[in-house]
């Protein structure tokens, strides 16, 4: 075997993987930034009908778009017991700080449910997505 040849992947794979990640990690970074500001704003205000429509619609999307991303984005988040307990009270199982934050159907359920701890969530999933994307421009650059 060479010397510094990769296991079980091309050269091609690994260039062309940081852009497609940095590229799904935008889309999922948007579609975040809308849920907290939807939850924020459904805390302070109560949740409206235009509030639970964003959210289910981010919801959505941030459930469909997470599973890809989440080996990758775990290894940066710091893991509370908080987050499987709100997993076990909303849904039955533990979740991640990610999962917590669209565990609830609707913004009643949430806020019925919050335990208190949504802030630290959301600065938690917050750093995690800012340390993973700073990595992959990292990846980036090694290879332009």
């Amino acid at each position: 075997m060479k010397v510094g040849a990769s296991f079980g992947r091309s050269k091609k794979a690994s260039e062309s993987g940081a852009p497609h990640r940095q590229r799904a990690l935008i889309d999922y970074y948007e579609q975040y930034e809308t849920v907290v500001e939807t939850l924020c704003d459904a805390a302070q205000y109560g949740p409206t009908a235009a509030l639970e429509r964003r959210y289910a619609e981010c919801r959505a999307r941030m459930q469909a778009e997470y599973p890809p991303l989440k080996p990758f984005l775990i290894s940066y988040l710091e893991f509370l017991p908080e987050d499987a307990e709100a997993g076990l009270k909303l849904c039955g199982r533990p979740l991640d700080a990610f999962e917590a934050l669209v565990a609830a159907f609707d913004l009643q359920e949430f806020l019925k449910m919050d335990d208190g701890n949504m802030i630290t969530r959301i600065n938690r999933t917050r750093e995690a997505l800012n340390f993973y994307g700073e990595h992959l421009r990292q990846l980036a650059a090694r290879t332009a």
